[in-house]
């Protein structure tokens, strides 16, 4: 796609994600038109792990459902994208996921409409694995493609903390001051509860080994959702509620600057827990107001609770104070 490089990043990355399904969809109506007179009433259209058919549909159902797959797909991950298009770096995750997923599918369903079309009777059909290696190798060829054509956004030092004025709680050279609140997420328990019984049902259904990864996915998501965030002579740490550990601390000598601002998950970082993006990190577990840390480096350490404002301020004074001690003041 040379064009496309003349584009903005922003057209481009929504053309990545959404020209493959609509591509993938006409083709795949195409190869139908074509082929339909050839086609079983009765589809093979799912092959067991052997590559033989053990599923079967009519024409219609086939063709309706795999159009409407790519069609879903480019509405899905093409909203996602223009939804998450402050986070450049999901964003770009997002948008080549989006396509080679398409890629993927279309593939697919084009070699299961050529099978049906060349056998005999659909009880006959049957799908090499080389078509399935076929397909994820052309899904990863796009995928790595749409990734450069995708380009990087270079996103400018964050204006979102405060400026050199910003608020300070006062502070005398020898007072000591901590602050501290507990934060929690809705989303991540929930997640947890639900991968953690998916696991119990994976397991006593089909066995323990199948349902390890759901089993270890789902026990932190369910117990590591609230968090305690604590500002003091330290800087911010955040300690899980219900175990010591893994605990996370910026030392105050890199905190260059403290404020507060709002922060949605989805949007401003792709979703909830420890996240990082180009110029940001933090700890999120929910929406709403977030201490705002603009480091010594020039990046930006957020972390969503209540009273962020006070914490900011505490930790814009004890970070006053250090450096005149560290000057000799």
């Amino acid at each position: 796609m040379p064009q496309s490089r003349h584009l903005p990043v922003t057209a481009r990355r929504a053309l990545v994600t959404i020209t493959p399904s609509l591509l993938a969809a006409a083709v795949v109506l195409s190869v139908f038109l074509s082929v339909h007179d050839r086609l079983p009433a009765r589809m093979a259209t799912h092959m067991g792990p052997g590559g033989e058919a053990d599923g079967f549909s009519g024409q219609g159902t086939f063709l309706a459902v795999s159009l409407g797959v790519l069609l879903g797909d480019a509405v899905l991950f093409g909203g996602l994208a223009h939804w998450i298009r402050t986070n450049p770096g999901v964003q770009r995750v997002i948008a080549v996921t989006g396509g080679a997923i398409a890629v993927l599918t279309g593939w697919l369903v084009v070699t299961v409409l050529l099978a049906n079309a060349h056998a005999d009777d659909a009880a006959s059909v049957t799908l090499p694995g080389l078509q399935a290696a076929l397909a994820f190798g052309a899904a990863a060829v796009y995928a790595a493609g749409g990734w450069m054509a995708c380009g990087t956004v270079h996103e400018s030092e964050t204006t979102s903390g405060p400026s050199a004025d910003a608020a300070r709680l006062s502070l005398g050279d020898s007072e000591t001051a901590s602050w501290s609140r507990a934060t929690g997420s809705r989303v991540l328990p929930v997640t947890g509860a639900l991968v953690l019984a998916a696991g119990l049902v994976v397991g006593f259904t089909t066995g323990w080994l199948p349902a390890l990864p759901l089993l270890i996915t789902g026990a932190p998501l369910a117990l590591l959702t609230g968090a305690r965030v604590t500002a003091d002579r330290r800087g911010i740490t955040v300690t899980p509620t219900l175990t010591p550990w893994p605990r996370l601390n910026v030392p105050l000598e890199r905190i260059a600057e403290a404020g507060h601002h709002p922060v949605n998950p989805l949007r401003d970082f792709g979703g909830w827990g420890y996240r990082a993006r180009p110029g940001a990190s933090g700890i999120v577990l929910r929406s709403g107001d977030a201490i705002a840390a603009r480091l010594t480096t020039g990046s930006e350490f957020v972390v969503t609770v209540d009273d962020a404002a006070t914490a900011a301020a505490l930790l814009n004074a004890l970070a006053d104070r250090e450096r005149r001690s560290a000057a000799g003041g």
